[in-house]
């Protein structure tokens, strides 16, 4: 016989009401939403100190590379994305009237009887040493600003003294062997023009034979090489003169040629944006004595990206405040250096951007148009960049 006392005790056993299963769901989901908060954070932790680590390993392999060359690596021409088509951001030795392509590669085949010869195009030491120099000032210092003014808070994000491909050509040799004389990674000896010993010259010139093996090891987390490398958000950065900038669309289809585009080679770091290399030279030209001085610290000539934008915006170009304010924030290496390697960092952004698309990226409304805030908003993006810099 059934015991009906224990049958009913049974039978009546509550279970979870609808209310208390829906506060075990909302439990688990705050708790796997805080999970995967705190792993989101600990990636982007990992990617930007693998960065930052590879950014300190470039800026030794440029050293390395000046060690064994005299000089430093040249600072390759990245075309209309940096230029935006402006004659005065090319390299002395590309005429614009006879060149069919502006990009980093120059392409000679005016004669169809003789294989066609690509050369890098690059600002060097020994062909465009003032444009390393920044300041308006007599003579060969003069660098004029798009916007035709000289160094000021307005012109100073247009500081064009970087390339996204230099490292890639110079440090890993990513170019194809009748360009740097090597097949796959690696390259024959450079020159301080950009190009390669015995490559593209005239029949019966004869090279050293020298070969070098990359000079940066790029199978590490941290940096990698992308090949055909146009970011969008680096299009418009140049958008402060009186011309539109080009389009990505423009940029990148000014490659017709596939080749040309294969030669968009950069390193790139965690986050999928290229490292930029800066090079600049320290010293303002004294045309009395022929010799570079420094009298200021705007002689330093530091890239505004080494710069604090908060600093930069008081200065405001005013010599008077110079007295007061620190542009190297009490880093003395910087007072010495002549070039740097930069990652943006998590937020794909150098802080160099205009205003607009900083605005535009980070979701602000209202673009601001009082110089403290548009320095505040710099700033915000401009403190998760990974810097390394060196002589």
């Amino acid at each position: 016989m059934v015991n009906r006392k224990q049958h009913t005790n049974k039978m009546s056993r509550p279970g979870f009401t609808l209310m208390e299963i829906l506060v075990v769901i909302a439990i688990i989901a705050l708790i796997m939403a805080m999970v995967f908060a705190a792993l989101n954070r600990a990636t982007i932790t990992a990617k930007r100190s693998a960065s930052e680590r590879s950014a300190s390993a470039l800026a030794q392999s440029v050293v390395n590379f000046r060690n064994e060359f005299g000089f430093l690596p040249p600072l390759v021409h990245d075309g209309l994305s940096v230029s935006a088509g402006d004659d005065d951001y090319r390299p002395l030795r590309v005429d614009p009237t006879d060149s069919p392509i502006d990009g980093p590669l120059l392409r000679h085949d005016e004669d169809p009887a003789l294989p066609v010869i690509y050369t890098v195009v690059v600002w060097s030491e020994g062909l465009d040493f003032n444009f390393f120099r920044r300041r308006e000032g007599s003579g060969a210092d003069e660098i004029k600003l798009a916007n035709g003014s000289g160094w000021d808070i307005d012109g100073a994000w247009e500081d064009r003294r970087y390339s996204k491909y230099s490292l890639a050509y110079y440090l890993t040799g990513a170019l194809d062997r009748d360009i740097d004389g090597v097949r796959g990674p690696g390259f024959v000896r450079p020159a301080i023009d950009g190009t390669y010993e015995g490559v593209g010259y005239p029949v019966g010139f004869r090279s050293s034979g020298e070969r070098f093996a990359p000079m940066m090891d790029v199978d590490r987390p941290g940096v990698r090489i992308a090949v055909q490398y146009v970011e969008p958000n680096e299009v418009p950065e140049h958008d402060l003169g009186t011309s539109a900038p080009p389009s990505y669309d423009d940029v990148f289809n000014f490659y017709a040629d596939a080749r040309i585009k294969d030669s968009l080679v950069s390193l790139v770091d965690a986050f999928g944006t290229a490292f930029r290399y800066y090079r600049w030279e320290r010293g303002r030209f004294d045309s009395d004595t022929g010799q570079l001085v420094v009298e200021d610290q705007l002689d330093f000539n530091l890239p505004p990206i080494l710069i604090d934008p908060i600093v930069l915006s008081q200065m405001e170009n005013n010599p008077a405040m110079l007295d007061d304010l620190d542009l190297t924030g009490g880093n003395m290496k910087l007072r010495e250096a002549r070039f740097a390697i930069i990652s943006a960092g998590p937020d794909r952004l150098f802080g160099t951007e205009s205003i607009d698309l900083l605005a535009k990226t980070l979701g602000v409304s209202t673009v601001p148009t009082d110089v403290n805030e548009i320095a505040a908003l710099r700033k915000s993006v401009w403190v998760d960049n990974a810097v390394e810099i060196g002589n």
